[in-house]
């Protein structure tokens, strides 16, 4: 059965808040910010975060060419919006604020999915190469075993609005994950983090690396998965194990 959230932990819900510099503030002065679930009056403000701050930066999304090409867009599209109706994704504002300075679209992976039920909604050659890059990095951890667990939180993006980055704001959002998980009583977390700035943001969020693949080594999986041209040099699956003494909020 596909992962419903339970009714017993509120929605929507704030899960973290932090202090970092206000963009808008010449003199260096702080801002508090929050981290918190999204609203479905938000779902098109996130698509809207996404497709200007994510699909032109992301080193899979970018090199393929989504943003550019209309099917694929309509496509993800379609994919996030579908992801959003979980009610798992969070959002990140600076308070006083209804910008959304951040995002990360956030889903349940379980032992029992089957890669045949969401490949069949997937029909252009653009999004399935970039799943098929994020399967095998995922097959090559074997998260299942290696960790002891029959599901996780893991993520189809994180995305910071242009004017936010350099803050500290990934990191932050990142951090969400570890009360998210307690209340869901999940014991692990992770992404395959593209960008070499979310790499750096997740090993700062605590996050450690299970499998590095070099971008230039895909095409020896598949022919279709060459990825010349593209922004990073390595893929990285990363973890966080979620463990009793972990904080659960955080104000600095």
């Amino acid at each position: 059965m596909p992962w419903e959230r339970p009714a017993s932990v509120p929605y929507p819900n704030v899960w973290w808040t932090f202090e970092a510099p206000d963009p808008d503030r010449e003199d260096g002065a702080l801002a508090t910010y929050r981290v918190e679930d999204l609203t479905e009056d938000r779902f098109e403000d996130v698509k809207q975060l996404y497709t200007e701050h994510f699909l032109d930066d992301e080193p899979l999304c970018a090199q393929s060419g989504i943003r550019q090409d209309a099917e694929a867009y309509e496509e993800i599209m379609m994919f996030w919006g579908h992801t959003l109706t979980q009610r798992l994704t969070i959002v990140c504002y600076k308070e006083g604020s209804k910008e959304l300075a951040g995002a990360n679209i956030l889903t349940i992976s379980s032992a029992d999915d089957k890669k045949e039920d969401y490949m069949k909604l997937i029909k252009t050659e653009k999004l399935r190469k970039i799943i098929g890059i994020n399967d095998h990095i995922s097959e090559l951890a074997e998260l299942y075993k290696r960790y002891g667990v029959d599901k996780y939180l893991t993520a189809y993006g994180l995305s910071v609005n242009t004017r936010f980055r350099g803050l500290g704001i990934a990191t932050e959002i990142l951090k969400a994950r570890v009360p998210i998980c307690r209340a869901f009583g999940l014991k692990l977390t992770n992404t395959t983090f593209t960008a070499i700035g979310s790499q750096k943001a997740a090993a700062k969020a605590g996050f450690k690396t299970d499998v590095e693949m070099p971008c230039n080594e895909f095409v020896k999986v598949n022919p279709k998965y060459t990825l010349d041209g593209i922004k990073s040099k390595s893929l990285k699956l990363m973890s966080l194990v979620i463990d009793e003494e972990q904080v659960t909020s955080n104000t600095n």
